[in-house]
C-alpha cells in the first residue's frame, strides 16, 4: 500500500462541514488533504437554512458574496393548529444595516457546495482526492481505498466530517448517547411551476403566501411542514404514522396525493424523496489521539430550528484557529482539548431547544394538541402579534472566554471608514483582535505571540457597544467570539494573562520555565 503524508490535516468528507473546513484550512496556510469517498459532488438538497453567524463565517473564507447571491431570506415561520389556523407566528428580524447580513437565509444545497469546492481552487496548500473511500485509521493514519490503489495517508491531525454514519467515528470506537428524540418523517423535495393552493378560511398570512414563510402544520393527524427554498425549490416534510412503511410513502400516487392538497400535482417536479429517522444524538468523545468528530460525526439535531449543518460550520471555525496556533508553534497541543468542552455544551443547549419545538409539532393526540393551540393563542394574544424569532444560539459559557465577560459573539458592525461602509468582520482578517477605545501600546508577550490586530472603535456603533459594556476594550477571538471585555490597562493586562494561560501559549517566559 502506497502511502502519502507530509500534511498538517486531513479532511474526511467533502459535503458543507468539511469543504468549509478545507476552505478555512487553505486560509490558514495549513497543508491539508481533503478525502472524498464520491466522484461527484451529491447533488440532492438536504439542509436548506443557515443563519447570519454562518454567512459571517462564509464572508471569513471570503465567499460570501457568492453564496449570498444563491440565498434569499426567510422571513419567518406560521404555526398552524389542529384546526389548520394560525397559532403562532415567528417574524425573523430584519437586520441592523442593510449591509448585515440576514438573520435566516435559505439555500439550495447542491449550489453551495458546488461554491464551497469552487472556493478550495484558490489554495496550492490543499489537496483535494475523491473516489477516495476511507476504510479505517490505524496508529494515527487514515487507510483509504482509492480509484487505482489503497493509500495510507498521515497527517498531524485527521478531520472526520464524514456524516451520521462516520467511518472514522465507528474506526475510532466512540459510541453515541441517545438524548431522547426520534421520529420518522419523509423529506420530499421539489421544482414547482406554479401558484400554490391554499385551503379557504385558514387565516394563512400572505408572508405565507408569497412564500417568504416556511408553514409548520401541527395538525395531529399529520404534522407536516412546507419550506420555500430559493427559486422553484420547495420543500414539503411529513411525519410518519406508525405501520407506515417507508417504501410505500416514496411512491409516486401517495407523494402527489398529499402535495396535491397544497398545489396541482401536475405543476411538480418531485427531485427527491426520503424517509429519515429526525433523532438527537451526541457522540461521548470528539477527540481521540490526533483525530477530531465535526458535524453529523459528533451530533445529530433534529431540523426544526435548521441548526444541523451550521453546528458542524460552527466546529469546524472554532477548531481551525486551534489547530493553526498548534501547528505554527504558538500554542501547546492541550489547547485542542477545550473544543468539545466547549463545543459540547452549545450544541447540546439547541438540540434541546429542538426537541422542545419537535415535541409541540409531532403531537399526535387530539386533546393534547388543542391544549396547545390554545396555549399558544393565548400567548399571542398577549404579545398583541407576532413575536421575533429569537436567536437560538446561545454566548459559549464552557470552554476559551471569560465566564464574567465574555462568551458572546461580536455583533455584526458595519462602520464608516474613510473608503465607505465596511462589515468590522473584515477589518479583524481572522485574528485575534482587541477592539479598544484608544490606541495604546501592548507589551503583553502572549499577545506579541498571537500577531494580534488592535482596532481603535472610533466609530460610534462599535463605541457604543463598548460603553453599553461598561468597557474601553474588548478581547475578540478569530472566531468573532469575545474572550472578554473589560476597563482600563491592568484588567487587560490580567485578561491578556488568562488568555495565554488557556491557549497554553508558548511564549519565550513559558518555553524557558519548561526546560
Amino acid at each position: 500500500m502506497a502511502s502519502v503524508g507530509d500534511y498538517d490535516i486531513a479532511i474526511v468528507g467533502m459535503g458543507p462541514v468539511g469543504a468549509a473546513a478545507a476552505n478555512l484550512a487553505g486560509q490558514a496556510g495549513l497543508r491539508t488533504i481533503v478525502l472524498e469517498r464520491g466522484d461527484e459532488p451529491y447533488r440532492q438538497p438536504r439542509a436548506i437554512v443557515f443563519d447570519a453567524e454562518i454567512m459571517r463565517i462564509f464572508a471569513a473564507i471570503g465567499l460570501a458574496e457568492k453564496i449570498a447571491a444563491v440565498t434569499r431570506p426567510l422571513g419567518g415561520s406560521v404555526y398552524l393548529g389542529a384546526d389548520l389556523q394560525p397559532i403562532r407566528t415567528f417574524r425573523a428580524p430584519q437586520p441592523a444595516d442593510p449591509l448585515a447580513w440576514h438573520p435566516s437565509n435559505l439555500f439550495y444545497q447542491p449550489q453551495l457546495e458546488a461554491l464551497l469546492r469552487e472556493g478550495l481552487s484558490r489554495f496550492a496548500n490543499v489537496e483535494v482526492r475523491t473516489g477516495h473511500d476511507v476504510t479505517g485509521i490505524k496508529d494515527g493514519a487514515i487507510r483509504c481505498s482509492g480509484p487505482d490503489s489503497d493509500i495510507g495517508v498521515s497527517a498531524r491531525f485527521i478531520l472526520a466530517c464524514d456524516g451520521a454514519s462516520s467511518i472514522v467515528r465507528k474506526a475510532l470506537g466512540v459510541p453515541l448517547t441517545d438524548i431522547g428524540f426520534e421520529e420518522r418523517w419523509l423529506v420530499v423535495d421539489t421544482l414547482v411551476d406554479g401558484p400554490m393552493r391554499w385551503p379557504e378560511d385558514h387565516g394563512i398570512p400572505p408572508e405565507v403566501r408569497d412564500g417568504r414563510y416556511s408553514l409548520m402544520v401541527c395538525d395531529p393527524e399529520r404534522p407536516a411542514t412546507l419550506i420555500p427554498g430559493t427559486g422553484r425549490h420547495r420543500r414539503w416534510e411529513y411525519m410518519l404514522l406508525s405501520g407506515e412503511r417507508d417504501e410505500e410513502v416514496v411512491t409516486e400516487p401517495w407523494l402527489r396525493g398529499h402535495i396535491g392538497k397544497w398545489i396541482d400535482p401536475d405543476a411538480v417536479e418531485i427531485v427527491r424523496a426520503a424517509v429519515y429517522r429526525f433523532r438527537a444524538l451526541l457522540a461521548e468523545r470528539w477527540r481521540v489521539g490526533n483525530a477530531f468528530l465535526l458535524g453529523d460525526a459528533a451530533h445529530q439535531t433534529p431540523p426544526f430550528y435548521g441548526q444541523g449543518m451550521c453546528h458542524g460550520i460552527r466546529d469546524a471555525a472554532q477548531l481551525m484557529w486551534r489547530l493553526a496556533l498548534v501547528l505554527r508553534g504558538a500554542a501547546g497541543e492541550e489547547l485542542l482539548d477545550s473544543y468539545q468542552p466547549e463545543r459540547e455544551p452549545h450544541v447540546r443547549a439547541i438540540i434541546s431547544a429542538s426537541v422542545a419545538a419537535g415535541a409541540e409539532v409531532c403531537k399526535l393526540d387530539p386533546d393534547q394538541a388543542r391544549l396547545r393551540d390554545g396555549a399558544f393563542r393565548e400567548a399571542e394574544r398577549n404579545r398583541n402579534g407576532a413575536v421575533a424569532m429569537t436567536d437560538v444560539v446561545p454566548p459559549i459559557r464552557a470552554g476559551l472566554v471569560d465566564p464574567d465577560s465574555g462568551g458572546m459573539r461580536l455583533p455584526e458592525f458595519v462602520i464608516d471608514l474613510p473608503e465607505g461602509r465596511r462589515h468590522l468582520d473584515r477589518l479583524l482578517d481572522g485574528r485575534f483582535a482587541l477592539l479598544i477605545a484608544s490606541t495604546r501600546t501592548v507589551e503583553h508577550p502572549g499577545w506579541a505571540v498571537l500577531g494580534g490586530k488592535m482596532i481603535e472603535a472610533v466609530d460610534p456603533h462599535l463605541s457604543g457597544w463598548l460603553s453599553r459594556l461598561a468597557a474601553d476594550w474588548a478581547l475578540v477571538r478569530p472566531d468573532r467570539h469575545v474572550f472578554a471585555t473589560g476597563a482600563g490597562q491592568p484588567a487587560l493586562d490580567a485578561a491578556l494573562d488568562r488568555l495565554s494561560a488557556q491557549l497554553h501559549l508558548l511564549t519565550p517566559a513559558s518555553t524557558e520555565a519548561a526546560q
